[in-house]
């Protein structure tokens, strides 16, 4: 009988970092089926692979998987994907077509994959947060199935597309009004980003785009507080996870919430380092829309 090695590096993985097979298989294969892959009797697809190694905060590694002529042409459009969403181009929709039809059908890995990055490229082209809402719990159900968007995932870990959803279900729900069910999505994605099993390279990706939704949402309720902590944390954080794009507008949104909170001077220090970096990083729009935003919400001209 033929052995896949694939499983045993699996294992190996799953044990050394202590997790159970009944907490990285939840929603994703039966517990059965999961011992049936460690043992190397049963041959996974490119996809449940992908996503074990994933919720163990892991990339899939790049040998040990038998794949088919279709699996090899979707993770490269998956790559391209990603990379096109990555530098903010949403022009993926054929992309997306080429991804459905290279094979008749597709996985429910593949399903959520795709059911996901079609709802956030035609969002951006013509909103409709409604639909989008329903499309991402549809596709985040894909994977863990009793989600329900008044409650918190049930998985004990996600993936890094769970992760995404999820955080596209909050940005969604915001913008719907429904601003505490947002926060507390956001503040749960924060929290296991902290604790959870998350690998560096994703911190470094996503970490501060959460932060910096919680730094405004705070901010825009009136929880100064709040917002500054939030803020103080993001800044903290580029040091230890790398530099982030974003390190500039955690300075400003620090900056209002000291002005808000009465810290005059401290705020003013902080805003004006923020446009001191924004100006290096040439973003003079930014810069301009920033001061507008002190100066009328503020009364500072800075």
């Amino acid at each position: 009988m033929e052995t896949y090695i694939i499983g045993s590096i699996l294992k190996e993985y799953r044990t050394r970092l202590n997790i159970s097979q009944e907490d990285i298989s939840f929603d994703l294969c039966a517990v059965s089926t999961l011992s049936r892959i460690e043992g190397g009797t049963q041959l996974p697809r490119r996809k449940l692979v992908e996503a074990l190694f994933s919720r163990m905060g892991m990339v899939t590694p790049s040998s040990g998987i038998p794949m088919s002529r279709a699996d090899f042409y979707r993770e490269n459009l998956e790559y391209k994907i990603n990379d096109m969403i990555a530098r903010a181009d949403f022009e993926i929709a054929g992309l997306l077509e080429e991804y459905k039809n290279c094979d008749k059908n597709m996985d429910v890995f593949e399903r959520q994959f795709y059911t996901f990055y079609k709802t956030l490229s035609e969002n951006v082209k013509t909103p409709d947060d409604k639909k989008a809402m329903e499309n991402y719990v549809s596709a985040l159900r894909l994977t863990v199935k009793n989600y329900d968007v008044k409650e918190l995932p049930l998985a004990r870990l996600l993936t890094r597309i769970e992760i995404l959803i999820l955080n596209n279900i909050s940005r969604t729900l915001y913008s719907l009004g429904e601003e505490e069910n947002a926060i507390s999505i956001m503040e749960f994605l924060r929290s296991y980003f902290e604790k959870g099993i998350v690998s560096e390279e994703e911190k470094a990706k996503n970490y501060h785009v959460i932060l910096f939704n919680l730094e405004n949402w705070y901010g825009l309720s009136g929880n100064d507080k709040k917002s500054l902590e939030i803020s103080e944390i993001a800044i903290d954080s580029c040091s230890k996870y790398g530099p982030s794009n974003l390190f500039p507008y955690h300075i400003f949104n620090k900056g209002c919430a000291l002005v808000k909170l009465g810290r005059m001077e401290e705020g003013k220090k902080s805003l004006e380092h923020s446009f001191v970096i924004m100006e290096e990083l040439k973003k003079c729009d930014d810069i301009a829309s920033g001061k507008k935003w002190c100066k009328e919400k503020l009364g500072l001209n800075l």
